[in-house]
């Protein structure tokens, strides 16, 4: 979801940056060294998209707790839990690499780049609600206030604060012994789960619009400490096998949970929250094998890999809108449709809805980034 140097989406997130809109023919490639991060960064996108297609069978909207149809949700919807700290992550890696910039170039071109969503999307979004369920102006202002307009939105508040504290985090790295910025990082990731869990489990100290992004300071400044990271096939295989048992944690932990409490509440929830230790060690382990992965298959010299990288691009420059979009997308034809029970047809209608709202979002963002007056939306 950056305009620097290097190719990049806001912050490194969903994918965008301050450049003319291109098509898949018309866009460079990404260089070989860092191609990875486009295709962290799609993938990413297609988990969002698929975390919020099951998360109301997960919620217990469409079926019961404990059921089989449940249980598939709970296993695909943990298994895609990464995807917000890989964005996060991404963001950290293009952004914090030491650089002279001047303060006021450096705002200037993030906040251009997500103030105009940010205020278009929200405003958005939320006269959607006021047209689907009611929401009064009071309400809708506590929701700008928390930071949580929309389900996804809450992102572009954590970016914004993410973006104020980059120059200073900029200079911290540039001086600080690598050890000294590991174990920095690893302190705010530690206060950034306690935060979550004192939240989640106590009730107190939930994040607002102005603090929604402290918690994330951790998985920024991971980001950029694994950039260049040599991944060995023993690095490899452990990302693999962290990122399977951190999946199996998180569905088992959060349906026992559940279990245990009789309903999908805050303490099963805490599970799936991307501060949750379980998650964390699933986005390090796919941020990790998406670096693998780059350095397998996207690192070629020749005109097919060099298209590849191409096509990649100008897929990943799309995802911040359809990120945006998908959301409105999605509850519409969830809305007309529901969600069947039964394990063969919630899946299948899952998968028919995951491929609609890629495709009808990405035509949304096309369309948008061809006329002049929606283009910096998106």
């Amino acid at each position: 979801m950056v305009p620097t140097t290097e190719r990049s989406g806001p912050g490194g997130a969903p994918g965008a940056a301050a450049r003319p809109p291109t098509t898949a023919s018309a866009a460079p490639a990404t260089p070989p060294a860092t191609a990875w991060l486009d295709l962290a960064r799609v993938s990413a996108m297609l988990a969002v998209v698929a975390v919020h297609v099951f998360a109301p069978v997960v919620t217990t909207r469409y079926t019961d707790l404990g059921t089989a149809t449940w249980w598939a949700a709970n296993a695909v919807d943990a298994s895609f839990r990464w995807c917000v700290p890989v964005f996060i992550m991404i963001s950290g890696a293009l952004l914090l690499r030491p650089r002279e910039e001047r303060l006021s170039v450096f705002y200037r071109r993030r906040f251009s780049r997500i103030g105009i969503p940010l205020v278009v999307w929200v405003a958005a979004y939320l006269a959607w609600e006021a047209y689907r369920t009611g929401i009064t102006p009071g309400q809708a202002a506590g929701e700008i206030l928390s930071g949580t307009p929309s389900i996804h939105l809450y992102f572009l508040f954590v970016l914004a604060g993410l973006y104020l504290l980059t120059p200073f985090l900029r200079v911290f790295v540039e001086h600080a012994t690598v050890p000294t910025v590991w174990w920095f990082a690893g302190l705010m990731s530690v206060i950034g789960m306690a935060d979550q869990a004192i939240a989640g489990l106590d009730g107190t100290g939930e994040a607002n619009a102005v603090t929604r992004f402290l918690p994330f300071v951790g998985y920024y400044v991971i980001g950029y400490l694994l950039r260049d990271v040599t991944m060995t096939r023993g690095r490899t295989w452990g990302a693999a096998v962290a990122l399977l048992l951190g999946t199996a944690a998180t569905a088992m932990g959060a349906g026992l949970i559940a279990r245990a409490y009789g309903e999908w509440g805050t303490s099963a929830v805490y599970l799936y929250d991307y501060l949750s230790p379980t998650v964390l060690v699933m986005s390090i382990a796919a941020y990790l094998l998406f670096r693998a992965a780059g350095d397998r298959f996207l690192t070629g010299t020749g005109a097919a890999a060099h298209a590849w990288r191409r096509r990649l691009r100008a897929v990943s420059d799309v995802s911040f809108g359809v990120f945006l979009v998908h959301v409105m997308v999605l509850f519409t034809l969830r809305d007309l449709f529901g969600m069947p029970d039964g394990v063969a047809a919630m899946l299948v209608r899952a998968g028919e809805y995951t491929v609609a709202v890629l495709l009808l979002s990405l035509a949304i963002t096309v369309v948008f980034k061809r006329i002049p007056g929606l283009r910096a939306t998106v």
